[in-house]
């Protein structure tokens, strides 16, 4: 038995959360038999995310010209050639049109990704020249120049997702800027929801991204002492003993969450494509257990007071 295995009470909890974080995987891992995940027609861990296929003559020219608008911001007006593919993605449970750019040699250059209704859903411009890091763009007109794209891509993004402040963070060791604008609905944040637009330092676009997925709000809205005072009955079955002392729980945070089945190893490992709001705790951890493990996060539906999952970081 492992030292991380030991670390966790009984099921459901060690098989769920201990197996990703042996593997310092983040996302969840279900250890129910491979025919369940086929019956229930979801992504199973281990399984190919998406699968493609040539989309038909019709639906390629419909993307195609989707499409044809975003090209000239995203810097793609001068591919020679453009293939169109359906995929399935079965993490996040829907189909989408996908265009691969390709130069006068064949090569890619570029990707996008549209929703069934011709939303941008992902762009990314392939390949790198030394000519991306050399620049000197400042954070201000970094957002001024990430904006600009964003409402250039109109109307295929929604451009009321750009109505918060932007953030931008250099990253990739200073390479690049990202600049997001994080998605918030009746005042509380839609976690991996919102526009991200990544620029290199020379200006030039590296990709977009856009979440927008459905949300279902509670009818009715429980406080956070009784999601807490859910948590406390459940905790006994999720942590050992010795180790809940070791632990420290926060105050709660309401946030919009894709339900998965972090604690269920039964269930699907894909996260629900609806999102729900929940009263997210963190336990944090010291002592010898945060040689383990840093923390845990439980997700307690804000309308039924249900465990609808969570997060572990090691």
């Amino acid at each position: 038995m492992s030292r991380i295995t030991r670390f966790l009470r009984r099921l459901p909890f060690p098989p769920a959360l201990a197996l990703p974080v042996a593997l310092l995987a983040m996302t969840a891992i279900g250890l129910r038999p491979p025919s369940d995940a086929a019956d229930l027609q979801l992504w199973s861990a281990g399984d190919r995310a998406a699968n493609g296929t040539p989309a038909s003559p019709s639906t390629a020219e419909l993307a195609r010209g989707r499409a044809g608008a975003l090209e000239r911001p995203l810097g793609l007006a001068s591919a020679t050639r453009r293939s169109v593919a359906v995929v399935a993605d079965r993490f996040h449970g829907r189909t989408v049109d996908e265009i691969t750019y390709l130069d006068a040699r064949s090569r890619p250059i570029g990707i996008v990704r549209l929703s069934d209704q011709g939303a941008l859903l992902l762009a990314v411009r392939l390949g790198y020249q030394e000519k991306f890091a050399r620049g000197s763009l400042s954070r201000p007109e970094a957002i001024a120049q990430a904006q600009a794209l964003a409402r250039a891509l109109a109307p295929s993004l929604d451009a009321s997702l750009l109505d918060v402040p932007a953030l931008a963070r250099p990253t990739m060791n200073g390479g690049q800027w990202t600049v997001s604008w994080p998605r918030t609905v009746s005042g509380f944040p839609v976690d991996g929801d919102g526009v991200t637009v990544r620029l290199w330092r020379s200006g030039d676009v590296h990709s977009v991204t856009v979440n927008d997925r459905p949300l279902s709000p509670p009818a009715r809205t429980i406080t956070a002492e009784r999601a807490r005072a859910a948590l406390d009955d459940l905790l006994p079955a999720l942590v050992s003993g010795e180790r809940q002392s070791d632990g420290t729980i926060g105050s709660a945070t309401l946030h919009w969450v894709a339900a998965n089945d972090r604690f269920r190893p039964e269930g699907a490992d894909a996260p629900a494509s609806v999102l729900r709001l929940a009263y997210v705790f963190e336990m944090r951890f010291g002592g010898p257990s945060a040689a383990l493990l840093r923390t845990v996060t439980f997700w307690i539906d804000a309308e039924t007071g249900e465990l609808i999952g969570g997060d572990a970081l090691q």
